[in-house]
């Protein structure tokens, strides 16, 4: 049965899908702006309420705790302790009181309250008129310092002292009986009650009838208490700046109900007994007010650090309460209100403007669409048919084609600036790659001033005799190529990444120059151990001298030639460091007896030393001082145990390297005692271990398929044609050409390169005559080693990158595995 479809004119279903789409989208902008306008601006609100709090609140318990240090600091100081009120200007607490006063702007006064009823307090008028006449002070006060005290009569004086900036004095007054008594103030007794720092509820200050704190601590010994008048005025005035939206405000309030800052009106009223005292919420005139107390009282959990919405009329609001830190012990809440219209007017504005905007657009899009889906149809299949090559990897140029149309043309445009884009996105990753393999090899050669330029010399070498290879057209090597830019890079990348694991192979491993060089040369503590000996000789010589029981021109004799023996001793042993020449039984015998003489440690070696140092000498008990000792040892603390040796015993590519038991050995015996060579078994490990980092950094990469044999080129330059190379054993039929290729370079390089520590450069004929012996070996291929020398590769690069003295005369007939054709 064949199914039935109408199908319709292209142009009428493009029309028709262009209108449903967009109505489609405006509908469902509507409905998901509309149910979302309250989350975003909830969001927003729980943002900014947040923000904004944390701003405000800062500087406020900033300000309280460094006050809380003040009053510390001064309550454990003995001399304040002992002074008393009747000194006056000459108390010992003058200059902190107004240095206090003078850093801290938010700070009113600071006193001192003694058990004896006498009290002395400094504060800060800073000449302003309202409290210069409070305190009947003249013009340029800057501190006033207020002292009552029993005079000679026992008669209680309350004196008045007046001083400028500079704390300089401009006046002064007294007044008999003062009726104030700190012992009486809640501060005094709370504090004297108390093991720390208090403070006090908020409470209106009498002078200033200002809203204020007070931070009180107990002086030492009991001597009374230390007080620090805090003034919310400046705390005020910051909730006032805080812009929290439009029409939005911000209350301090307390845990009894209590508005402590209210930047609108002030909060201060006289309670029932005619005292001045901070309003209730439940007094509050403002209706808002008094629904965030009921939502506070209510709902606490929900205010409390939460954005929670409360309604006064018929008017929604935000409101979000902040406590202070509970350290401080206030129980106060910075509460920040705000109607919700503020944060979801825009929204609403925007959703009118999209509804009207998009009835206009169906109205300009209706006709167009019919005459642009007429136009369109032949275009789309070009660009179906581009699209088609671009999957196939195929940035080549095509045959232009565009459209009358502005969208089709732009479309067009666009979709050529994409395949323009890819390809230059493609060429600019396949250079970052290559820029970051040569940064990477560059990293190696800057690591070790004895390798350097390596990394960079061997891709060269490599490319050259690459190229020669794939010019071959007869032999073994005739069906060999790398026609495509693809395969030459990848060879290019794997050349440059060969030894990409020597970033794990330590400096002082690879620049090993003596057998005893680690991070240092060691011949020098060697070298002092030769000294005390020399000195301990000259000692025991002249001790014999003074005391006169032997004869003096024999002792002498005897000392000269004691001094001749450390000598030879000394320069034999430190010939043996060089690691020159092969060291014979003979040598080692020597090296034995010369380290079997002993000395004597008078001072612990395990002081200052490292934690993984004290560790290794920790194997074994420190000795009694002074000690004898060995002048060449190999103790337990220089084996340096492997740290995890299961993770090369069992690997999954194949290494069969032996592993040596340990990571290093820095005994001394040991080392001097290396046949050939600076390298122990260990360093040896550790350097071709660079290879097997190689090959495990490599495979961790992800690549595309041009460049999947990177690994195999750059991991095996190392093996030989036999499998008696390393780190896997290959064999030649195991190996690829390119891997090949790459260990021949690798050699002639190494074997030419004029900044290794531990040999000389050779010349051309000395390189190639090695090189031929390896052929012969087996150790590099027979057949791409000729074509080396009978396309001159090795005088190429000669010329360009060896020093002039070791370019020799080169006769390589006497090197090729057969003769020249």
């Amino acid at each position: 049965m064949v199914l039935k479809i109408k199908r319709y004119p292209f142009y009428v279903g493009i029309t028709t899908l262009i209108v449903v789409i967009v109505m489609i989208l405006t509908g469902l902008f509507m409905f998901i702006s509309h149910s979302a306008s309250q989350t975003a601006a909830w969001e927003v609100a729980d943002r900014l309420f947040t923000e904004i709090s944390a701003k405000t609140l800062g500087p406020y318990e900033s300000a309280l705790k460094a006050v809380a240090v003040l009053a510390g600091a001064v309550g454990r100081m003995p001399d304040l302790a002992a002074a008393r009120a009747g000194a006056g200007p000459a108390h010992p607490g003058m200059d902190l009181m107004m240095g206090a006063l003078a850093y801290f702007d938010y700070v009113f006064s600071t006193y001192f309250g003694y058990p004896d009823g006498s009290f002395i307090e400094i504060i800060a008028v800073r000449d302003q008129l309202p409290l210069r006449l409070s305190f009947n002070a003249p013009p340029g006060t800057y501190y006033v310092l207020r002292t009552i005290a029993a005079d000679v009569r026992g008669t209680r004086v309350q004196r008045w002292y007046y001083f400028n900036r500079e704390r300089s004095a401009i006046g002064e007054r007294s007044e008999p009986d003062p009726a104030y008594d700190p012992r009486r103030r809640p501060w005094y007794t709370r504090a004297r009650q108390a093991a720390g720092v208090i403070y006090t509820e908020p409470y209106v200050f009498s002078s200033t009838q200002a809203p204020g704190i007070t931070c009180g601590r107990k002086l030492a010994d009991g001597g009374g208490v230390f007080g620090v008048d805090i003034t919310l005025e400046r705390f005020a005035a910051s909730l006032k700046r805080q812009q929290v939206s439009a029409n939005g405000l911000m209350l301090l309030l307390d845990r009894a109900g209590r508005i402590i800052l209210d930047p609108r009106t002030g909060p201060i009223q006289a309670n029932a007994q005619g005292e001045l005292d901070f309003m209730r919420l439940t007094d509050a005139h403002d209706p808002l007010v008094r629904a965030v107390a009921t939502a506070s009282r209510n709902h606490p959990d929900r205010i409390l650090d939460h954005t929670h919405q409360v309604r006064v009329g018929k008017t929604a609001y935000f409101t979000r309460a902040t406590e202070l830190e509970a350290d401080l012990g206030f129980g106060q809440v910075l509460v920040a209100v705000a109607p919700v219209t503020d944060f979801t007017g825009h929204i609403r504005r925007m959703q009118n403007r999209v509804f009207w905007s998009t009835g206009l657009v169906l109205l300009l899009v209706l006709p167009l669409s019919l005459l642009v889906s007429y136009k369109i149809s032949g275009n789309l299949m070009l660009l179906e048919k581009e699209s088609r090559k671009i999957q196939q990897r195929d940035f080549s140029e095509s045959p232009p084609f565009d459209s009358a149309i502005k969208e089709i043309h732009s479309l067009i445009q666009a979709f050529f600036l994409m395949k323009r884009t890819i390809r230059r996105l493609l060429d600019q990753k396949r250079k970052l790659f290559d820029d970051f393999t040569k940064l990477i090899a560059g990293a190696i050669d800057a690591k070790s001033p004895y390798t350097g330029g390596h990394c960079a010399r061997v891709p060269r070498l490599a490319e050259m005799l690459a190229a020669a290879v794939c010019r071959e057209k007869e032999g073994v090597f005739a069906d060999f190529d790398m026609p495509t830019e693809d395969e030459r890079w990848e060879f290019e990348v794997a050349a440059w990444l060969h030894d990409c694991g020597k970033v794990t192979t330590p400096e002082y491993v690879v620049d090993k120059a003596t057998k005893l060089e680690t991070i240092y040369n060691r011949i020098h503590e060697v070298r002092m151990r030769f000294e005390v000996l020399l000195r301990d000789a000259e000692l025991a010589t002249y001790r014999q001298r003074l005391a006169g029981d032997s004869d003096e021109a024999a002792l002498m004799t005897e000392l000269e030639q004691r001094r001749k023996q450390i000598a030879d001793d000394f320069a034999f042993v430190a010939a043996c460091n060089i690691g020159g020449e092969f060291m014979a039984d003979e040598k080692i015998r020597r090296l034995e007896q010369i380290a079997a003489q002993t000395w004597v440690r008078r001072l612990d070696d395990r002081l200052g030393i490292s934690q993984d140092e004290a560790a290794l000498k920790g194997q074994t008990p420190a000795p009694d001082l002074p000690v004898t000792e060995q002048l060449l040892a190999d103790k337990p603390e220089h084996i340096i145990p492997r740290a995890n040796p299961e993770a090369l015993a069992d690997n999954p590519h194949g290494f069969k390297l032996r592993v040596p038991e340990n990571q290093y050995n820095l005994g001394e015996l040991y080392n001097l005692g290396i046949r050939k060579g600076t390298l122990s078994a260990e360093d040896r490990f550790k350097i071709n271990e660079h290879i097997m980092q190689t090959i495990i950094m490599l495979n961790k990469l992800e690549y595309p398929d041009y460049l999947a044999r990177v690994p195999e080129f750059a991991g095996a330059h190392h093996e030989t044609m036999l499998g008696t190379g390393y780190p896997r054993g290959l064999k030649k039929e195991e190996m690829s050409v390119p891997a090949r290729i790459m260990a021949i370079a690798d050699i002639f390089e190494a074997l030419t390169a004029a900044d290794r520590p531990y040999k000389k450069a050779k010349t051309l004929s000395q390189a190639l005559r090695i090189m031929g012996f390896m052929r012969d070996d087996q150790h590099i291929d027979a057949d791409l080693f000729d074509i080396f020398l009978k396309r001159g590769i090795y005088r190429q690069y000669a010329d360009r990158y060896l020093a002039p003295e070791q370019i020799d005369t080169v006769d390589i007939r006497q090197y090729l595995a057969k003769p020249v054709s």
